[in-house]
């Protein structure tokens, strides 16, 4: 399976309240990134940081 469809899977079992956090997350670490005074580097680092979360979703509800 692709990884984008992995990821996919993983997001469509999430519910209303984890995805909501989810989006607050990645908010925040975009608007820190984009106002901070750390430059390009912070940004392709937050976007590093939040691909990488979506690795860390866990693959089903048990």
């Amino acid at each position: 399976m692709l990884e984008i469809e992995k990821v996919k899977k993983k997001i469509q079992q999430l519910d209303e309240s984890e995805a909501k956090s989810l989006l607050l997350i990645m908010y925040g670490r975009l608007g820190i990134s984009i106002d901070g005074t750390g430059g390009d580097e912070v940004i392709k680092q937050t976007v590093k940081d939040l691909y990488e979360f979506y690795s860390t979703l866990p693959d089903s509800k048990e």
